[in-house]
């Protein structure tokens, strides 16, 4: 194992002398706080377990900021203790922690598919920014393990993407999560693959959010039945912690793209919420006027890339103080969350313009322009 580590090591850490760090304080606080000398990225509030999206984001997060060395220890740790030794033959379980018995292993084998989409992501942007062809074989091979695994078509066309291979089919509906979808991976995997369903996920996304959400407020899960999409029957409409990745997604863009700004459109609406509540809610209804309490201040910083591509200055504005008040010790919030620090780093990371998608999906970090 650690002579894989250190080949890996030295895949990753040779470099041309243009390509130089970025200096990225959030990304180098996050590391400090949340993310172990092994590369595991530990949920502290969550019994200090891990997740495979965690890992997922980390590893965009470590080559928007260029930083190899801990990309290379946090692909390591994936691979090794998530997807026995090779995520190209096998997809990351989704839950790492400590058993009853007090052994810290897989407590959860079943992939979580957003995790698998963005580690595949990282993986095939960091072979073409830095030139590694050997990552972009892996991702590619994560991709074609989902579609086998993941991916439902129905004779209607339309294409569903699971939450994971497992546990979400039911005898007359599929689950869903619409956070699941994300405009630039999609726009990228079709470059890559394009046989594969990932341009009619985008197509077809917009219109599933307009079934879903007609006052532009998004629910955590969704359903699909009998040829239409629905409010989950075991969750029913509300939106929170998922859902507020929608609308980062959207504000992410690429904003030239018809189906994003389609996507953007059917989810303006929660801007007129948030203007009204004065702040964002925790907790809200997909199909009512029913809004709870507040919400960290993840979801400000989730917040800044929608509220930048409507145009709302005086939100926008309202968004960047509240999270430049929470910064705390170099972190996000009291206690700081593993799960705000990863909002503040893909929404105020791309505020402050640290990476943006360019019109194929494709990441372009301010290291790189």
């Amino acid at each position: 194992m650690r002579v894989r580590l250190i080949v890996l090591l030295g895949l990753l850490l040779v470099q041309p002398a243009w390509a130089e760090r970025a200096p990225w304080p959030d990304w180098e606080a996050f590391k400090t706080g949340f993310v172990s000398d092994e590369g595991r990225v530990i949920d502290w509030t969550s019994e200090a377990r891990t997740v495979s999206e965690g890992q997922a984001y980390a590893l965009f997060f470590a080559l928007i900021a260029n930083d190899r060395e801990a990309f290379a220890r946090i692909l390591h740790w994936t691979e090794v203790n998530l997807a026995a030794g090779d995520l190209s033959r096998q997809l990351p379980a989704w839950l790492w922690g400590t058993a009853a018995d007090g052994t810290r292993k897989i407590l959860d084998p079943n992939p979580a598919t957003d995790a698998d989409l963005w580690i595949a992501y990282a993986l095939l942007e960091a072979a073409r920014l830095w030139r590694k062809p050997p990552l972009e074989a892996k991702a590619c091979a994560m991709l074609a393990q989902v579609r086998a695994q993941a991916i439902e078509r129905r004779a209607d066309g339309t294409v569903l993407l699971l939450p994971a291979p497992r546990g979400f089919r039911f005898s007359e509906r599929v689950r869903l999560n619409p956070s699941y979808t994300m405009p630039a991976q999609l726009l990228r995997f079709t470059a890559v693959d394009p046989s594969g369903p990932w341009a009619a996920l985008l197509e077809q996304f917009p219109a599933q959010l307009a079934e879903l959400s007609p006052l532009g407020r998004v629910p955590d899960w969704s359903q699909y039945r009998e040829r239409r999409h629905e409010l989950d029957a075991d969750t029913g409409g509300t939106g929170s912690y998922d859902a507020i990745r929608v609308y980062l997604w959207a504000g992410l863009g690429p904003q030239r793209h018809e189906a994003v700004r389609a996507m953007l459109r059917n989810v303006a609406g929660f801007a007129v919420l948030t203007a009204e509540a004065g702040r964002v809610p925790e907790k809200w209804s997909a199909r009512s006027t029913w809004i709870e309490g507040e919400g960290p201040v993840g979801f400000d910083a989730a917040l800044l890339p929608y509220y930048r591509a409507l145009g709302e200055q005086a939100q926008l504005a309202r968004a960047r103080a509240r999270v430049a008040a929470a910064r705390q010790d170099g972190v996000y919030g009291r206690p700081a969350r593993y799960y705000d620090q990863v909002l503040v780093l893909f929404g105020k990371g791309y505020d402050d313009g640290y990476y943006r998608f360019d019109g194929q999906g494709r990441l372009v970090p301010k290291w790189k322009r």
